[in-house]
């Protein structure tokens, strides 16, 4: 006889999924946190399975991912990224990330590396002019300007602050739009009548003009740029020597676009708001960049001896995993643990949850960049800390985004003081990435000489 697990029933006789529905990050902290971790939530018409459970979440994404999809929301995700390798499945999805693959391999990334430091080089430059006369920025709305710019040059060897602001906003609205799509799917209608829907294809109209001129503009060029673009351009499908249409470069171009920066600006954005409450992580973090650096922008050499630098970003994660969640349902009816999944029920893998388990974590809420020293990660299972998700559909650009992270975080540091403005309370948005809802502000200041530099 299959075994059963714990039914989730809530607050609300009437939903009684409401409190996951209303805020699944928040209610992966408290209630589904407590509850346990392989449990059903009801929902309408159909079953949803909550679980941290590693062996869940092994069988779901590694051993038999092939027997999964994405959910719902990586469906309605497709209004926006077409078919890239977000959103794309089966064959396709093979065919696209072999081809896509060799683009992020490390000879690659070192190239790519050079634009990065150009870009970070003229934004510290840039902001150190703008706090002459204003010391209080939104350091959301930075880390997007300057992530977004590494990516565009990396990706089209472009550079456009009026498109990236355009682009950024057109993200961030596309997000909300999807993310209502997705969890209230009976205010869609709605949309039609209230001129939200037109709004969102009014925009992906411009987002899609915008790189389809790219596009044709490095088609026409005679040699090769040193970047993903034309990589991908010239990149040919092993199995019929064909390339990507224009269709598929454009759904593959908006994908490494909006997953590029969002990663980095959101992981960038938590990280500086919590070593703003942990002033002694910060000048741990200072003693290694000054004496790994000095005054030197970071090569790419250098990275891999910043080693306390990347714990610091990889707890931040831990913390605030950009991907809160992810979502799977089964192509036909399977069995996890004893348990039997119905076609039609839905997994929810809560990141955010098992990045905060006892079980696995010392201090598991606080800011402790120690869970990453060598000792503690040989001691924990591998999948127990998963910001990029796991098995075959990891995330390709993770090694590309903890280096720009690992980039930027030094640079900052070394060069800026940051004082958190507390006038407001810092929340997690959960959209398609985990956003701060109002923003982050601070007050930025040119670095004072530490005394440990041995400068009077």
């Amino acid at each position: 006889m299959p075994s059963t697990v714990p039914i989730f029933k809530g607050k609300n006789p009437i939903l009684p999924g409401a409190e996951f529905i209303s805020d699944p990050y928040k209610f992966s902290l408290g209630p589904g946190r407590s509850f346990g971790d392989f449990f059903q939530i009801p929902f309408f018409f159909r079953k949803i399975f909550f679980t941290t459970n590693l062996e869940v979440i092994k069988h779901v994404l590694q051993t038999h991912q092939k027997k999964y999809v994405k959910s719902i929301a990586y469906r309605n995700l497709k209004l926006a990224l077409g078919n890239g390798l977000i959103t794309s499945e089966g064959e396709t999805w093979r065919r696209n990330r072999k081809l896509a693959q060799p683009a992020f391999y490390k000879t690659q990334l070192e190239g790519l590396y050079q634009a990065m430091t150009g870009v970070a080089e003229r934004y510290c430059q840039d902001l150190t002019e703008r706090i002459k006369t204003n010391v209080t920025l939104e350091i959301t709305e930075e880390m997007m300007s300057v992530t977004a710019d590494i990516v565009l040059k990396a990706l089209f060897s472009s550079e456009n602050p009026a498109a990236i602001s355009e682009m950024y906003r057109i993200m961030v609205d596309s997000q909300e739009y999807i993310m209502m799509r997705t969890i209230a799917p009976y205010l869609t209608p709605f949309s039609y009548i209230n001129g939200k829907h037109r709004r969102f294809r009014k925009d992906m109209d411009w987002f899609d003009g915008h790189l389809y001129n790219l596009i044709n503009e490095r088609r026409k060029e005679s040699g090769p740029a040193n970047d993903l673009l034309s990589m991908l351009l010239h990149a040919r499908y092993e199995d019929t020597g064909e390339p990507m249409s224009d269709q598929q470069l454009r759904d593959e171009a908006i994908t490494l676009f909006a997953a590029g920066h969002e990663t980095s600006s959101n992981g960038l954005s938590w990280t500086l708001y919590l070593l703003t409450q942990h002033p002694e992580i910060m000048q741990k973090l200072r003693m290694e960049v000054d004496r790994v650096l000095g005054d030197r922008t970071p090569s790419f050499e250098d990275l891999r001896k910043l080693t306390y630098t990347m714990q610091v970003i990889q707890e931040s994660m831990r913390l605030y995993p950009p991907a809160f969640a992810v979502g799977r349902e089964p192509l036909e009816d399977d069995e996890i643990l004893g348990v039997k999944i119905p076609k039609g029920s839905a997994v929810f893998i809560s990141i955010s949850g098992l990045h905060r388990d006892p079980k696995y974590w010392e201090r598991p809420d606080e800011f402790y960049p120690t869970h990453f020293d060598t000792e503690n990660e040989r001691n924990r299972p591998r999948m127990a800390y998963m910001p990029f998700g796991a098995g075959p559909r990891m995330c390709i650009g993770n090694h590309f985004a903890l280096m720009e992270m690992q980039l930027l975080l030094a640079m900052l540091v070394r060069q800026f003081d940051l004082e958190l403005v507390t006038n407001r309370p810092v929340v997690a948005q959960p959209l398609i990435t985990l956003k701060p809802k109002h923003g982050i502000k601070m007050r930025i200041h040119p670095r004072k000489i530490p005394a440990y530099m041995g400068i009077e």
